[in-house]
């Protein structure tokens, strides 16, 4: 199953309204595909990242977004994953 992860979804500088999908406390300040696909790795998950890719709502920002192959979590654990491994990687690269 393919899952798709913009950016947006896990940002807790943006409302939900504006596209976020977890909660405040849960997601990361501005995080860049870069980023997903390190927490990806760590999580040992199969995607492709599609850089030229804008979020509909925000179709003037090349944001791009990850596709994720998996069929184990369902989205909302999905990012909630990611979230946490990219707050992992900021303070580790402190």
């Amino acid at each position: 199953m393919e899952t798709i992860i913009w950016p947006i979804y896990i940002d807790s500088s943006v409302s939900r309204k504006q596209g976020r999908k977890i909660s405040q406390e849960e997601g990361v300040e501005e995080p860049k595909t870069r980023e997903i696909t390190q927490a990806l790795r760590k999580l040992k998950m199969n995607y492709t990242v599609d850089h030229s890719k804008s979020y509909p709502s925000s179709w003037w920002k090349k944001s791009g977004r990850v596709v994720v192959n998996q069929d184990q979590k369902t989205k909302l654990e999905l990012l909630r994953a990611i979230a946490k491994n990219v707050k992992h990687i900021r303070r580790e690269s402190k």
